[in-house]
């Protein structure tokens, strides 16, 4: 990276060694800010995604759980090294400490007292028992319910224990339960909600109440206005003020930063980032993140069916042009769905290095032959392929449009219609097109959590509506290895399980992994103790930023 003045490279050590403390920082002196635009205590950040339901028990976006991490909370939360550390529950359980029984079937969580709700009523374990209800209601439009569907029972012995029953033991149950998982749910309040049959549609999903560090006054059609909480349990926030905007692109956010209109471009894209720098008065933030971009296939489609065509798609895709065109050389090359950071990587897997000539030859053996039209066919019928995108994300399209130019060049015909996120990603009874299954392949995104189980996405009883198998993959193999892997508890057994896992995604392809992604955040030099985490969300500490 040559611009390395002006930006914040987020290293590992740095994340490792960054401050954990828990506690309310100290009142500062007051200071000149370095900039004049900077307004005491008010931080105004825009991100170019619009939150579709800022309850994440309902969304299904990265954007309704980065703001959730402002006013919701969970059992566990992150550290800047990205560790689970106790957040609503005082201590991880663990077999060595008595927390899972030596079956791993019964967990015991102790929660901590004094948390109130930002209405001032008391956090209690009936909270927990009412939100894990929430998620298995029927009647809810839950994104996922893996996980939480194996408790056959949750017992309260007092107001802040609970007890967890599983039909079986589960390993990344403890890593998901609440916590910090692809599918992240903060506990919800059972006085307010209680009353209703189901949650799709009650007034808390636009401003809703938690335990967070702020809370939200006032949703405007995805513009959040969040005030400081003065009942948080770790002391008084340290800045006032959270105005949270949407831009209807990555460039009206760029726009809006360069205007000194905005302190925080969140996620900016990684198509604009010759822009991002040497814009006065602010730095970027640049830090590897568990989130990446893929080609997903429609195996439903029949001109996808033959594994022998999607390899092909795999090899006529150039990443590295990608990469360098697309994100200007930001994210991260990958072989697998795995992160190189994660101990659950595996690099002993197929790889699909750029090669048009056997991406040709696959198409050949397939039976879709090339025509002097430049297009292939088979009994008469074209190979085109229809792809779905965010409309929103300039990283998308660009990207979009080089795989079409790369695909043509092997006989391909892309035809490329994008969506607007929320519509894009939303549930099946929302219309979401990829749950519809809409599509023959899908330009999109994948967040994990701080455990590596992604079998939601693949496993054959999750297809749509019960998961987001929105790919129709189904291998017994490959159920066999996620099963061990969700039930082996030892880490040198799942890592052997999800060298296997690997090894069949990458051979039988329903996905295609393009790259991991390093996270850009454009932020007012003003901002001070913003750490990213690099998983699931960067915002772990906000009660510690000041401005």
């Amino acid at each position: 990276m040559k611009r390395a003045l002006g930006v914040v490279l987020v290293s590992a050590f740095a994340l490792a060694t960054a401050g954990c403390t828990t506690f309310a920082w100290p009142a500062r002196a007051v200071e000149a800010h370095a900039n004049s635009w900077t307004r005491d205590g008010l931080l105004r950040m825009v991100g170019a995604t619009k939150p579709d339901n800022l309850n994440p028990l309902l969304g299904t976006q990265v954007i309704d759980t980065d703001l959730a991490m402002f006013w919701g909370a969970y059992l566990f939360s992150l550290n800047g090294a990205s560790d689970m550390r106790p957040e609503l529950a005082l201590v991880t359980p663990t077999v060595e400490n008595g927390g899972v029984s030596a079956d791993g079937r019964r967990i015991t969580y102790h929660l901590r007292r004094g948390v109130l709700w930002q209405d001032g009523e008391p956090f209690t374990a009936a909270d927990v028992v009412y939100t894990w209800r929430q998620v298995m209601n029927p009647h809810n439009d839950v994104g996922s319910r893996q996980g939480y569907e194996l408790v056959t029972r949750i017992d309260t012995p007092d107001a802040y224990t609970v007890v967890v029953h599983l039909r079986h033991k589960w390993a990344p149950f403890v890593a998901t339960f609440f916590a910090m998982s692809a599918t992240t749910y903060p506990i919800l309040p059972k006085h307010v909600l209680s009353k209703y049959a189901k949650i799709n549609d009650v007034p808390f999903n636009a401003v809703p109440l938690g335990t967070g560090p702020f809370r939200v006054v006032s949703d405007q059609d995805g513009d959040i206005k969040m005030l400081a909480n003065d009942k948080y349990w770790r002391g008084q926030p340290r800045i006032h003020e959270i105005d949270f905007t949407v831009a209807p692109s990555d460039a009206a956010a760029l726009d809006l930063v360069k205007e000194h209109r905005v302190d925080f471009y969140v996620d900016a894209a990684q198509a604009l980032e010759p822009q991002l720098h040497g814009i006065r008065g602010m730095t970027v933030y640049l830090y590897p993140f568990t989130r990446f971009s893929d080609i997903g296939f429609n195996l439903s489609r029949p001109q996808l069916r033959d594994v022998r065509v999607r390899r092909a798609l795999a090899y006529a895709t150039d990443r590295e042009q990608l990469i360098t065109h697309v994100t200007h050389g930001v994210n991260l090359p990958t072989n697998s769905d795995q992160p190189a950071f994660s101990w659950a990587h595996s690099d002993d897997v197929h790889k699909y290095p750029y090669d048009p000539r056997l991406a040709s030859h696959l198409l050949d053996e397939a039976g879709w032959k090339l025509h002097p039209d430049g297009l292939r066919y088979r009994r008469a019928e074209p190979l085109r392929l229809v792809m779905v995108g965010d409309s929103g994300s300039s990283t998308t399209t660009d990207a979009e449009q080089w795989i079409k130019l790369q695909w043509r060049e092997v006989g391909v015909d892309l035809v490329v219609r994008n969506y607007s996120s929320d519509k894009l990603y939303s549930s099946q009874a929302e219309g979401g097109v990829e749950q519809l299954g809409h599509f023959d392949v899908a330009f999109e995104e994948w967040a994990n959590g701080v455990d590596p189980d992604e079998s939601q996405l693949f496993l054959c009883s999750l297809r749509p509506p019960a998961g987001w198998n929105i790919y129709n993959y189904c291998d017994p193999a490959l159920d066999a290895a996620e099963g061990s892997a969700l039930t082996d508890y030892g880490r040198a057994a799942r890592t052997a399980d999800y060298q296997r896992v690997q090894a069949v995604l990458t051979d039988d392809m329903p996905i295609f992994v393009i790259w991991f992604q390093q996270r850009q955040d454009v932020v007012n030099v003003d901002l001070k103790n913003y750490r990213p985490a690099q998983t699931v969300s960067p915002f772990w500490n906000s009660w510690q930023w000041e401005i």
